[in-house]
């Protein structure tokens, strides 16, 4: 709640008089958090502002209703997690503001309709979209509810298990999270004698976390533990970013949480 309220203020606070449009993220990438965009869509249509959501981390983890939400302009993609091919994707325009919306490409639909002038688009590749009735098979057969059940249960497991390991907490309160989680890295993760933040002594180096810092842990989890996954540097602490999939099981994580545990003990900055 608290975090609705303050993106809700941050956005009132950002609007002005001379305010056309607004981009908003329906799932944050950097956060992992799920914004309140009916609400967010609200407040700037109440103004006059037409409103972007790009939502391309919503297409299969969440239950979309573009008439619920009412944003003028909705996108998102098929190859993330809604598991289809590259390329892939979807963009809906309310039918008054079609007139304003053109492709980069001019060709052979261009003044045959709105749908004709974006999908006759030079030698584009029609392959992948093609394929997507077998995504859409692949989700039928297993279940849309009983899958995304699977990855919320997940990914909340997970995190619960690198807190406990690492003795840390969440970027925000876990039910702002969809199938994505911030977990802190521990404090002293660049090493035994290198604190994130914290108070400086005669023993210990204290470092300004900068997105440098993300990129030394995340490589050395890459070629030295085979793991791959995000890391953040956010108010100046370091944060991972896991994500949960059916594909995915749990020991997956333990091996992070391991991994990152390994990593303590060793002096991975240079001071």
């Amino acid at each position: 709640m608290i975090f609705c309220c303050k993106v809700v203020d941050t956005l009132v606070a950002s609007l002005k008089s001379n305010t056309k449009l607004v981009v908003l993220d329906h799932v944050s990438s950097n956060y992992g958090l799920i914004l309140p965009v009916q609400e967010l869509v609200e407040i700037c249509h109440k103004r006059g502002v037409l409103v972007l959501v790009d939502g391309a981390h919503a297409m299969g983890t969440l239950p979309i209703s573009l008439r619920d939400i009412g944003a003028d302009f909705y996108t998102t993609n098929c190859h993330k997690w809604f598991c289809g091919p590259k390329g892939t994707a979807l963009m809906y325009v309310e039918h008054q503001h079609r007139n304003l919306i053109n492709p980069l490409v001019v060709s052979h639909g261009f003044q045959s309709g709105f749908n004709s002038k974006f999908i006759w688009s030079g030698l584009q590749d029609y392959a992948p979209y093609l394929a997507l009735h077998t995504v859409l098979d692949f989700w039928q057969c297993y279940g849309v509810d009983r899958m995304r059940s699977y990855m919320f249960q997940l990914v909340r497991d997970a995190a619960d298990l690198l807190q406990k390991s690492w003795g840390t907490e969440l970027l925000c309160d876990i039910t702002l999270f969809g199938t994505m989680v911030v977990v802190q890295l521990p404090a002293d993760i660049l090493g035994k004698n290198i604190q994130v933040g914290g108070a400086d002594s005669a023993e210990t180096a204290v470092h300004q976390i900068t997105y440098e810092h993300a990129e030394v842990i995340q490589n050395k989890l890459f070629y030295d533990y085979q793991i791959e996954v995000p890391i953040k540097a956010l108010d100046g602490k370091l944060y991972v970013r896991i994500s949960a999939h059916v594909y995915n099981e749990i020991e997956q994580y333990s091996r992070l949480a391991t991994a990152v545990t390994d990593l303590r003990n060793k002096a991975i900055v240079s001071l």
